[in-house]
């Protein structure tokens, strides 16, 4: 299971998590190009994006850092 992580830019502080259930190891893999493997990674604009269009969902990104993590499920 993976969660998106919204850390404002300017404190650093955790401002949303979101669970995405819908999104496989293989969804991972084709956007990001490798495993997590229990780890998180940083998420740009376009890697958001893909993220979307597989759950089916809109992502607030201004003003903050995006990471996925693989977390246990």
């Amino acid at each position: 299971m993976f969660e998106l992580e919204f850390f404002d830019k300017e404190t650093e502080e955790l401002l949303e998590e979101r669970t995405l259930s819908a999104l496989t190891n293989e969804d991972v893999y084709r956007i990001f190009g490798f495993h997590l493997e229990g780890n998180c990674a940083d998420v740009d604009f376009e890697q958001l994006k893909q993220i979307e269009s597989i759950v089916g969902g809109s992502f607030n990104r201004e003003g903050r850092d995006v990471f996925i993590c693989e977390v246990q499920g």
